[in-house]
């Protein structure tokens, strides 16, 4: 539902300085006959387009998992027609736009956003760089090549390789780990243009699932736009899912003989955010685990007597497959140690729930979502990801009232009733020792995982 509250002050919102004016919600139609979810942003002098198309090509196995990733950056970087290789992140810098097109395991997201003035302008240049992108060689090659780097950098990373080894693990030979993992070391090397635009016109196409138009903008300018940027894509098709997770709770081992300190992981399933109560559980992980002042540092620290680096989160591998996550750094000596710490922390929390005034831990969040009323991208992004999960048009902007409605009671209900127990969680270590954790399934590399 609300997915990327956590991340608003990390996207780009562009906002306006005419005082607090309430956004409204409507449900609109494009004349070319697209559906679309419009907010109303009174006083804003930006307006912004943001859409989700499936990015469901690499389902089908035998599909280069980095496909979607590098030609998602080549669309807007290696040139279009018109639109020399590179030219239009100076051109969006010149007219104070900004343009993206982020990647997850569902969708390829689409944002463009520009003020109301240069707003046709920016549409048009982001159609040409969608419709007729020219897949620059030299551009493909830098992109690849830097992509490589950073990927290859953070798999020599212990932690990085314990989390490889638990999608082995939980989601086992699949596309969607393979594109998540992206530990093919040839991938990168064999990826083709010729993926790329078999991706492109596969994924690119004029029915995204969903469109969200912000701004102070007309319906007849909103609608408009958005036919202008679809114009000239194609119909497009999806392809079919299925995938079945692993979660049976035990407990695994990679030894890595070199690393200098051990590195421990849980993790368990939660619900889709569709299902609701997404608000509830970001301010239970911000309580249990959220930073030094959280109930699992203090438990890590006293209890395993220093001051390790240890929280909590919550993610997912795709919409459906969301998890609650416990990590941390430690001593190889402390790590048996260290399992009974944290199971012990979490079952008291789960139990009796957080302390102190829910006014209290739930202010940050009161705090962004009324801030992102004033943001054109934010407000965007957080209503695209409601529409995505099923919910009434408006409803990223009810959650102030979520907020304020909440009880400390409704807190340790949704703790009881939809976080798992502390015995259902996957365990994962990687240590310099292979006796480290009695009983574990040990390992020596992350794909042997598949087989505990």
């Amino acid at each position: 539902m609300i997915r990327f509250a956590l991340a608003l002050p990390l996207v780009l919102g562009l906002s306006f300085c005419d005082g607090d004016k309430t956004p409204t919600a409507s449900d609109q139609i494009s004349p070319n006959g697209t559906p679309y979810r419009l907010i109303q942003m009174p006083g804003n002098e930006y307006a912004a387009i943001l859409a989700a198309w499936p990015n469901d090509w690499v389902w089908a196995e035998g599909r280069n998992p980095t496909a979607s990733y590098i030609g998602a950056q080549l669309i807007l970087a290696g040139g279009a027609e018109g639109y020399p290789a590179g030219e239009v992140v100076e051109r969006f810098a010149d007219m104070d736009a900004n343009g993206e097109l982020p990647v997850s395991a569902d969708h390829l997201y689409g944002m463009l956003a520009a003020k109301k003035g240069d707003w046709l302008d920016a549409i048009a240049i982001a159609n040409a760089h969608l419709t007729q992108p020219s897949f620059d060689p030299d551009w493909f090659d830098r992109i690849r090549t830097g992509f490589a780097q950073n990927i290859a950098e953070a798999q020599s990373q212990p932690m990085h390789q314990g989390f490889d080894a638990l999608r082995w693990a939980i989601l086992g030979d699949h596309p969607l780990r393979a594109m998540l993992s992206l530990d093919d070391a040839d991938a990168f090397e064999n990826l083709s243009l010729e993926d790329l635009r078999a991706w492109h016109s596969a994924t690119v196409t004029g029915r995204p699932v969903s469109v969200v138009i912000t701004g102070d903008i007309a319906p007849e300018q909103a609608g408009a736009g958005l036919d202008a940027l679809l114009a000239g894509l194609p119909e497009g098709s999806s392809q079919a899912r299925e995938i079945v997770l692993d979660y049976r709770p035990r407990q695994i081992l990679l030894h890595l003989p070199d690393v200098t300190e051990a590195h421990l992981t849980f993790i368990a399933p939660l619900p889709a955010t569709r299902l609701g109560g997404d608000l509830e559980d970001l301010i239970l992980a911000t309580a249990f685990g959220g930073g030094e002042d959280s109930v699992l540092f203090a438990a890590v620290r006293d209890g395993l007597r220093a001051s390790y680096s240890f929280n909590a989160g919550l993610a997912n591998y795709n919409r459906e497959n969301r998890f609650v996550i416990m990590t941390g750094a430690l001593e190889a000596a402390k790590l048996a140690e260290a399992v009974d710490v944290v199971r012990a922390a979490y079952t008291g929390f789960r139990d009796s729930g957080p302390d102190g005034d829910i006014k209290d831990r739930a202010a940050p969040f009161r705090g962004a979502f009324e801030q992102s009323q004033n943001y054109v991208v934010d407000q965007g992004h957080m209503e695209l990801e409601t529409t995505l999960d099923g919910f009434a048009t408006g409803h990223s902007l009810t959650m102030l009232e979520m907020v304020d409605a909440l009880t400390i009671s409704d807190l340790r209900n949704r703790l009881q009733d939809h976080w798992p127990r502390a015995q259902d969680f996957v365990v994962i270590a990687v240590s310099p020792d292979a006796d480290a954790l009695s009983g574990a399934c040990v390992i020596t590399r992350p794909q042997d995982a598949k087989e505990c």
